[in-house]
């Protein structure tokens, strides 16, 4: 059996989405990102001490959507997840609104009082060498020569 989330850290579960946490702040972005890479990266945050705020997990779509201060969709440029402006916690902003037979939920660091939102720098490069690092040990699996790559 799959578990819920895969993470190495205790976390707040709110089962339902509504209401928000109290504390995310009325300006901020969205990122979305698959569950499997945002988890893993997020645990390295959280193994450095960086900054890691509440975050909204849709187990249809198998996404994240990680609140980030505001203006960070003007600069995200990455091929591993999408930051969109505005406070929207659609699953996809092409998508249509959310349905009844989403199962999405909020989860939170036990100290989830401490941030209101993830930090945004830290979230792409810890994203970035989380890709690098899976996508390596994938190529590991199948036999193939791993090269120096860039995580940027």
């Amino acid at each position: 059996m799959t578990p819920l989330l895969s993470t190495r850290h205790p976390w707040r579960l709110q089962f339902g989405e509504a209401p928000a946490p109290f504390m995310l702040p009325p300006e901020l972005d969205v990122v979305r990102v698959s569950m499997g890479l945002g988890m893993a990266a997020l645990d390295e945050m959280i193994d450095c001490g960086n900054r890691v705020g509440p975050l909204l997990c849709c187990m249809t779509h198998r996404r994240l959507l990680v609140p980030v201060s505001s203006g960070t969709a003007h600069v995200w440029r990455a091929a591993h997840s999408a930051c969109e402006p505005g406070p929207s916690l659609l699953c996809s902003p092409q998508g249509p609104p959310r349905s009844l037979g989403h199962n999405r939920f909020w989860v939170a660091p036990p100290e989830s009082l401490a941030y209101p939102t993830t930090d945004a720098v830290v979230l792409h490069d810890s994203l970035s060498l989380m890709r690098a690092r899976m996508r390596n040990v994938t190529r590991q699996r199948m036999g193939l020569r791993t090269r120096e790559m860039c995580h940027v």
